[in-house]
This record gives structure tokens, C-alpha cells and sequence, in this order.
């Protein structure tokens, strides 16, 4: 009489415990199944931007992570440092890579340990550790299985293996290894590879001055890049074509390819291959002693690269604060979800102690098991709340001053304010356009990144707010906003130690034998308004006349010297820290004659 009840009892307990464990193992396949295809769509998807596949492939390699899957948390990993790579963090990505490595096993596939050495040196490359590059790739195509299908990674072994070849100066070696990396191309019908060789083998021949060979291979690329409807690519080699023509004297062909390139980028809307044309064509009549015509086109060239430098730079702000919107929006709607589960407990220990003689024991036993579950996870997900709110104020603190940042979540809104005493910095590399063309757009990028992270290095050192940067121009305040103590005497300190960077940075590329930047540097002190521009698409700035004139003490300086207004001078002109030069009055433009200082370190 004892057993039928007690059956009864645990049966009932057993029907309301069995759908929360279904439940649970249907969220288990679905995410593993997500997860699955997020690896596949960033290993084959080039649309995507390299920020969202990075935070695509943590979110797969926590699902792994949480299922015990190590080999597919491994590829998401490598995947990881993929991208923190391609965004300029080569160290993140080498900690992901070294993880990766360790916890390799011989029972996960042996492309994946391929994808991991393709990897691997793609980040030393990026790091300038060209024998690491050479060690780690002869490792990797030693360990090459041929009759492997999938053949990306061998062929981005290959290529970057040519690329430090190249850069160590071995150039014979280099163009061995970029026609290996061609003729297997070929042999596999990978024209993706077979077009990437080729643009590696015309650039090694144009290094090396044999301007026909160069254009044999830039043509050969050009045209696979046509038949596969690669249009960037294409144009970006009708000008390289153009340029070679150039110097080869060819220029009434050269005026031919770039009318038609600008044709095609004017059509497809294309403002960077625009500018880059323009450039092209400044520097053809210039070669052709057509000073007038050169001239022109500097100045279209001028004006439309600025125009693509302040889309990317809209197109990035917007990026941000369409995330910080999205996921304020994912938090309102969590935090909603958290309070009507928040009830539902409630609900539940009412019914539990309403039940309680009814079920007996066994049965509030397993209710009290679901409950502490469901608290664990109001508990998880708050702290997952947290970190995503974290996150998002990390955004918004990355493009806006802490002050105006906590104004605009109070009201919604932060308005402009009026400063009676602030120090303006502006910085210009000299001769930055005729660098650029020296280098190619990978070196450029990286060594405008190099001096621009020391320069936000020593402006935090200070306490001097980094205002924004227009191409390789590069600008800063003190005193501004409300909590921003930085004097004048820190602006100008700030100025020599830039200076000083730049100085050190140019012995080293000498050394090396690679082209260097110079720069002016310009402070001004007075008035300022400053706050935030727009409405959606914002940021942070000033203006005011004091502004315009830190520009002109910029434009009016000399390559490796810092040039100070009378009104800086008339604040600092007594520290003992500081020498002056003073440079009598100066023309400056829209201003008229000013009195100038140059500022060094006392000996």
C-alpha cells in the first residue's frame, strides 16, 4: 500500500524534471550547430568586417569551450588570432596561437594544425621576426600531406615565406619560392593564389628595377583579377600598370590606363582608388614636366583622399555607435526577460509551499534542484549583463572624453562649453605623400600606427586629451574638458617627447635603410569652444580661432622642431626645463606676421 503512492509521486516528479532536461539538450545542439556554421562562414566569408569575425569566433569558442570540444575551440582560437592580426593586435593573436598550440591533439584534423602554422606566421610576419617566419614555414611544408585537398594554408605558408625571404634580402630566394607558390597555383586552378603570386613576382621585379618583367606579371594578375570580377583588385593594378609605364617612359599609355581607371572607380563610386589615381596622375605630369597639370591634379588628389579619409572615419564612429545602440537594446531586452523570470521564481515557491504536502519530498527535492539552477543563471546572466555593459562603455569612452561621455548617458545629450585657457598641439609628417609612395600600403599603415600609438602613449602620460587624426596630421588639447588638468608647460613637454620619438624612429629606419618620417609640430594657447558634432554620427572637437592659429605655428614649423605662439611662450617663457629660440616674426597664413618660438630641453 506504501509502494503505489511513492510510484506515483516519483512519476510526477520525473515528468516535470524530463522536459527541462530536453529543453536543455535542444539549447545544446542548437548552439553547437551555430557555432559549427560561424566557423565555416568566417573561414570563407571576405565581407565581413575583421572587429565582427573577431567577436564572432570568441563567441564559438566559448560554445566549444562549454561543451568540452577542444579541437573545434582550437580552430575557433586560430580563427581569433586571424583577425586580431589583420586589426593590428599581432601579440593578442600570438597568446591565441600559442593556447592553440598547446592544446593541439593528433586526434583533431591535421589541416587545422596547418591553419595554425599559416597562421603563426602571418603574426611573425606582422611582428618583423623573419626568421621565425622562415623556421615555422619550412616546419609546416615539411609536414605537408599531398594528397590534402584543401590547399589555402600551403599556399599562405608559401607566399609569406617568399615575403621574408624578401625582406631579409634574399631576393633570389624569394622569387624562387613566389613561382613555386605560382606554378602550384596553376597546377590546382587557384586563381586567387595564382594572381597573388604574380602581383609578389611583379613587385619583386619592380624592387629590383626590371620595370618589363614587372608589367609582364602585373598584367598577367590584372587579367585573372578581370575574368573573376575582382574589381578593387583590378583597378588597384591598372594603376601600378600606369605607374610603370611612367617610368618607363610610356606616358601617353599611362594618361590611357588611368582615364579608364578613373572611369571604372567614378562609376562604381570608389573614392579611395580616385584619390589614388589623382596621385598617379600629379606624379605622371610631373615626370612630364607638365608642372601646371601636376599641380591640378595634387590638388584633386589632396581633396579627395581627405573625402575617403572622413568616410572611414564616419563609417567607423557609425559602426560604433550602431553596436553600443544594438546591444543597449540586447541588455534592455535581457534585463526585461531576468524580471519576469525574477517573478516566475516568485510564483514558483509560492505553488512549491502551497504543494508541499502534496508532492512530499522526492518532489520538492527536484523543484528545489530547478529553482537553484534558475538562480545560477539570473546570476550568470547579470554578470553577463555587466560585462556587456562594460563593453559598451568601453566604446563609448573610446571616442569621447570621460566627462562628456558620463553627460551624454545622464541627459541623452552633452552641449558645447566655452574654455577661456586651452593648449592646442597639432603634428605633420613632412613629405608624407612622397614616403607613402615609397612604402607599400601594409608598411604604411603600420608606421603611421606605430608613431601615432607612442604618440596616445605620451598624451595619456600627461594628462592631455588626443582630440582626433586627419590623415597624418595629429591633435591634441590641454586643460580641456572639465576634469583635464594638462598645463601648457605639459603640452609643450608632450611636443618634445614626440619629437624625440620621431628622431629615434628615423636613426632606426636609416639604419634599416627604410624611409622615415619628419615632422612639425605647433602649439598655440588661448579660447576654445568645444563639444560634441551631430547628433548620430558624432564626436568630440573643438573650435575657435585658437585652433586655426595652432595650425598656422604647425605649418610655419621646421622638420624636427616644436614652434610655439607668443601667447605659449608668454606662460612657460620661465621654466628653467625649457630654451627658446625666438624666430622674430613669421609670415603665417590668413594671419599676417606673428611673433614665433622654437623649444628645446635646456642641455
Amino acid at each position: 500500500m506504501i509502494v503505489k503512492p511513492l510510484t506515483r509521486y516519483l512519476l510526477q516528479g520525473l515528468f516535470l524534471i524530463v522536459p527541462f532536461f530536453m529543453k536543455a539538450q535542444s539549447e545544446t545542439a542548437i548552439k553547437r550547430n551555430w557555432a559549427d556554421s560561424i566557423n565555416q562562414l568566417l573561414y570563407t566569408d571576405p565581407n565581413i568586417d575583421s572587429k565582427t569575425k573577431l567577436s564572432l569566433a570568441d563567441s564559438a569558442a566559448q560554445i566549444f569551450n562549454k561543451q568540452r570540444d577542444t579541437c573545434n575551440q582550437i580552430f575557433s582560437r586560430i580563427l581569433e588570432a586571424r583577425y586580431l592580426d589583420r586589426i593590428g593586435k599581432p601579440d593578442s593573436a600570438l597568446v591565441q596561437l600559442y593556447w592553440a598550440s598547446k592544446f593541439y591533439r593528433q586526434r583533431c584534423d591535421s589541416l587545422t594544425l596547418m591553419f595554425l602554422f599559416s597562421n603563426l606566421i602571418n603574426v611573425y610576419l606582422s611582428l618583423g621576426e623573419f626568421n621565425r617566419v622562415d623556421s615555422v614555414g619550412r616546419i609546416a611544408l615539411s609536414s605537408w600531406n599531398p594528397s590534402w585537398k584543401k590547399k589555402d594554408s600551403r599556399f599562405s605558408i608559401l607566399n609569406n615565406l617568399a615575403i621574408a625571404q624578401a625582406s631579409t634580402g634574399d631576393v633570389n630566394k624569394a622569387t624562387s619560392t613566389f613561382h613555386q607558390a605560382y606554378d602550384e597555383a596553376v597546377l590546382d586552378n587557384f586563381a586567387k593564389y595564382e594572381q597573388k603570386a604574380l602581383i609578389n613576382l611583379g613587385s619583386i621585379k619592380g624592387m629590383t628595377k626590371d620595370l618589363d618583367s614587372a608589367y609582364f606579371f602585373f598584367s598577367k594578375a590584372a587579367n585573372i583579377a578581370l575574368k573573376n570580377v575582382d574589381k578593387y583588385e583590378y583597378m588597384t593594378l591598372l594603376t601600378n600598370l600606369a605607374n610603370l609605364d611612367k617610368e618607363r617612359g610610356r606616358y601617353k599609355e599611362a594618361i590611357v590606363t588611368l582615364d579608364s581607371t578613373y572611369a571604372m572607380a567614378d562609376r562604381l563610386k570608389n573614392v579611395e582608388i580616385l584619390a589614388n589615381v589623382q596621385n598617379a596622375r600629379a606624379d605622371l605630369y610631373a615626370k612630364m614636366k607638365d608642372f601646371e597639370k601636376a599641380y591640378d591634379f595634387l590638388r584633386k588628389y589632396i581633396k579627395t583622399h581627405e573625402q575617403f579619409l572622413n568616410e572611414e572615419r564616419v563609417k567607423a564612429v557609425t559602426e560604433m555607435m550602431e553596436k553600443y545602440e544594438s546591444e543597449k537594446k540586447a541588455r534592455q531586452i535581457q534585463q526585461l526577460q531576468l524580471d519576469k523570470l525574477d517573478a516566475s521564481l516568485k510564483t514558483e515557491r509560492i505553488t512549491n509551499t502551497r504543494n508541499h504536502y502534496l508532492y512530499l519530498g522526492l518532489v520538492v527535492f527536484l523543484i528545489a534542484v530547478g529553482s537553484l539552477g534558475r538562480l545560477r543563471y539570473v546570476h550568470r546572466s547579470r554578470s553577463a549583463i555587466q560585462r556587456e555593459k562594460d563593453i559598451s562603455e568601453g566604446l563609448l569612452l573610446n571616442i569621447l572624453p570621460s566627462a562628456v561621455a558620463e553627460e551624454l548617458k545622464l541627459k541623452g545629450h552633452a552641449e558645447a562649453k566655452h574654455y577661456d585657457l586651452a593648449t592646442i598641439l597639432f603634428s605633420d609628417f613632412k613629405s608624407f605623400t612622397t614616403i607613402s609612395e615609397r612604402l607599400s600600403a601594409k608598411d604604411l599603415v603600420e608606421e603611421i600606427n606605430f608613431c601615432f600609438k607612442a604618440f596616445d602613449g605620451i598624451m595619456t602620460r600627461y594628462g592631455i586629451e588626443k582630440i582626433k587624426t586627419i590623415g597624418d596630421s595629429y591633435m591634441a588639447a590641454g586643460a580641456i574638458p572639465d576634469m583635464n588638468t594638462a598645463s601648457p608647460l605639459d603640452v609643450v613637454m608632450a611636443a618634445i617627447e614626440m619629437q624625440q620619438v620621431i628622431t629615434n624612429r628615423k636613426k632606426e629606419r636609416d639604419e634599416q635603410q627604410q624611409p622615415a618620417f619628419e615632422m612639425r609640430v605647433g602649439i598655440h594657447s588661448g579660447p576654445v569652444v568645444a563639444g560634441i558634432v551631430g547628433v548620430k554620427k558624432f564626436q568630440y572637437d573643438i573650435w575657435g580661432d585658437t585652433v586655426n592659429t595652432a595650425s598656422r605655428m604647425e605649418s610655419s614649423s621646421e622638420v624636427g622642431q616644436v614652434n610655439i605662439s607668443d601667447a605659449t611662450y608668454q606662460l612657460i617663457k620661465d621654466n628653467p626645463q625649457l630654451v627658446f629660440t625666438y624666430r622674430g616674426k613669421v609670415q603665417a597664413k590668413g594671419k599676417g606676421e606673428m611673433p614665433m618660438y622654437f623649444v628645446t630641453l635646456a642641455a
